[in-house]
């Protein structure tokens, strides 16, 4: 469920919040990093997501590229930009270092495990924010998605497209291959008729983005 009207968007990037990491019930495996407020007392888990478009093209924001999830089929609500959660690994190594720009290695890596893009330039946070909640989160704690869009070169992109195929043909591989790595098995451009959103928030984060961006 999403926050009320009421709640505020709280702001992550202001100094002296307090860092940790917890082990939620979805993935146990995995510790999912947050900010929490030492005098507020709110919490707020840390995912977010790119847009990611062809360089060198005219912008159109309704033009950027997905993943479907392994082993869905293709005609299904299976896809969505690439995405993901920030890991308590990852970020709490480097305390010294800006949230923003934790988010920023964050979404690169999620790109490069899921698109399988290892270039992306103009990275930069759209400013958009879905701040929401899960049903079996503590009172007073929240996630946000923080909205990244950036560009890669034709080459960049033929690259990933390349791999899936190859994966494709090597199964075997492709199932050796770490979780991380391969949670997604195809890349394609965004088309609303052919590739359908998947889950609870690609769904509400795909039409804010083109929203903020379309008749500027």
């Amino acid at each position: 469920m999403e926050t009320s009207a009421s709640t505020p968007i709280f702001d992550v990037f202001q100094p002296g919040l307090i860092r940790g990491q917890e082990f939620l019930p979805y993935d146990p495996s995995k510790g999912y990093f947050y900010v929490e407020h030492p005098v507020e007392g709110w919490r707020v888990y840390l995912r977010a997501i790119c847009f990611i478009h062809e360089e060198g093209a005219v912008y159109d924001p309704k033009r950027f590229l997905v993943v479907k999830r392994t082993g869905a089929h293709a005609g299904g609500k299976s896809w969505e930009p690439p995405k993901g959660q920030m890991e308590g690994k990852d970020a709490l190594n480097h305390p010294r270092t800006s949230v923003m720009e934790l988010l920023k290695q964050a979404i690169k890596r999620e790109v490069e495990e899921e698109a399988h893009i290892n270039v992306l330039h103009n990275l930069e946070h759209t400013g958009l924010i879905q701040q929401a909640i899960e049903p079996d989160f503590l009172p007073n704690t929240y996630f946000h998605y923080h909205v990244f869009r950036a560009q890669t070169p034709v080459k960049s992109i033929q690259r990933g497209l390349n791999w899936f195929s190859w994966l494709k043909e090597h199964p075997k591989f492709f199932a050796r291959m770490k979780r991380d790595k391969k949670e997604k098995d195809e890349l394609a451009w965004f088309n609303p008729a052919n590739t359908k959103l998947m889950g609870r928030w690609s769904p509400k984060l795909v039409p804010m983005y083109i929203g903020q961006y379309t008749n500027l």
